[in-house]
């Protein structure tokens, strides 16, 4: 069974758009590339031919005319095929520009654009699951793919002047509003004073070596966002929904992990108080996916979908190694996911906060202080991340049990002091404690 798709145009508004830069007023193409509209964005291939000879000439600061216009075109050999000098005269017909609503002509012909990619997507993806031996996942990620970049191609981010009026009333309350933190908790007070929080647009790195607490630390920051009513998604591709949430029962009860882990020694007691935090946790607005391999174009489209479905404030991604992306060695893959991650954070607004692993020490020495550099292909995560905080457990170098001198390390922070926090870490409730004045000194 087939159907004939009929598709999306507005001729109209192209002619208007036409029209108004061949007029010579500078503003109207102006105006039209800050839009990002291009001369694929036409349905006509005349109104194509056009626009591309238009743009060229403003973009080399040539003066625009219909006889000029027409010269270009013939010298193309393009003119008589879209009609000659009179279909250029003819879009000059009934003009009048007018800025709003030039604009919004430039957005219906964006608008009509983007439904046609929309359709051919689709139609692309009707087609590649008509073979046989298709894949459905494989189907999937392609139409993903496509309406990902359809949809990054319509976001428009214009250039704007670095101050306006709104600018400074918009800090004032933030001041006024009685609240000491202008980020997300980190759910320690400590580090919350040295970072002042998990801001708008950032990008966070959590980094640590094996069994040094990593994830457990972004628990409890996601933990203590919860409790605010700030919603959190977590992307989890080592440890399954049931192992997370166990952990938050331990964060968040008085029953030691490994009972939790092995229910038959749990008391009678320890059951009523999970019961408890369990039904604490479950009016959380904390949403995890723990697909165990996500791609990094897959993970951005999640987290997009998530942020309009459930206004979520802050992601978690638990850790960076362990997403795919094409490339052909593993410095690359991480560089591309870094970037992404970034990217993420800063066209949604909503902050990032992403585990990762620290490399092996050279000399062998698990005591060696780890630093910004320590991290597992270190290159892009250093440079993109606004703020580093590296977990650090010392061991004894006799039986090798921790000497509960931990730190959380500031390691990076672009808009502030680095640093260390000294910290207590209690591995039967898998939490991060602060420490006393008296416990520091």
């Amino acid at each position: 069974m087939t159907t004939e798709t009929v598709l999306p145009t507005c001729e109209a508004e192209e002619r208007r758009v036409l029209g108004a830069i061949l007029e010579g007023n500078p503003a109207a193409y102006d105006l039209a590339a800050q839009q990002g509209i291009t001369s694929a964005d036409f349905f006509l291939q005349s109104h194509r031919l056009i626009y591309s000879a238009l743009s060229d000439m403003s973009e080399s600061g040539e003066g625009i005319d219909v006889l000029t216009v027409a010269g270009i075109l013939r010298d193309r050999g393009h003119l008589a095929q879209l009609g000659g000098e009179a279909y250029l005269a003819d879009l000059l017909s009934g003009v009048v520009f007018e800025p709003r609503n030039f604009a919004s002509c430039v957005k219906r012909v964006r608008n009509a654009a983007d439904l046609r990619k929309i359709v051919s997507a689709c139609q692309a993806t009707i087609g590649q699951a008509g073979d046989n031996g298709a894949k459905a996942s494989e189907c999937a990620e392609l139409l993903n793919e496509n309406l990902v970049a359809i949809q990054m191609g319509t976001s428009e981010v214009p250039t704007e002047r670095i101050a306006t009026p709104e600018d400074y009333p918009a800090w004032q309350k933030l001041s006024d509003c009685g609240q000491s933190l202008p980020g997300l908790t980190t759910g320690l007070s400590c580090l919350d004073s040295a970072t002042t929080g998990i801001r708008a647009r950032e990008f966070w790195i959590l980094g640590g070596r094996t069994g040094d607490g990593k994830t457990s630390l972004m628990l409890q920051i996601a933990a203590a966002n919860c409790e605010d009513g700030v919603p959190v998604l977590i992307f989890s591709m080592e440890m399954s929904r049931p192992e997370l949430l166990h952990r938050l029962w331990a964060q968040k009860s008085s029953v030691p992990f490994w009972r939790i882990r092995n229910s038959v020694t749990s008391s009678r007691e320890e059951r009523d108080s999970l019961r408890k935090v369990s039904s604490d946790i479950e009016r959380w607005p904390l949403w995890v996916n723990d697909s165990s391999s996500l791609t990094i174009q897959k993970l951005c489209s999640l987290a997009r979908i998530a942020i309009r479905q459930h206004q979520i404030k802050l992601i978690c991604v638990d850790y960076v190694q362990l997403i795919s992306c094409p490339a052909r060695e593993e410095r690359e893959r991480i560089t591309k996911v870094s970037n992404a991650l970034r990217a993420l954070a800063k066209t949604t607004g909503v902050p990032v906060l992403a585990v990762s692993q620290l490399s092996r020490p050279r000399d062998g020495n698990q005591n060696a202080r780890p630093n910004r550099f320590s991290l597992k292909e270190s290159g892009s995560l250093e440079n993109d991340a606004h703020v580093i905080v590296l977990t650090y457990r010392p061991t004894s170098n006799y039986d090798d049990q921790p000497t509960g001198e931990d730190q959380l390390i500031v390691a990076k922070q672009r808009h502030g002091a680095v640093g260390s926090e000294t910290v207590h870490f209690k591995p039967e409730a898998l939490k991060f404690f602060e420490r006393t004045r008296a416990e520091r000194k």
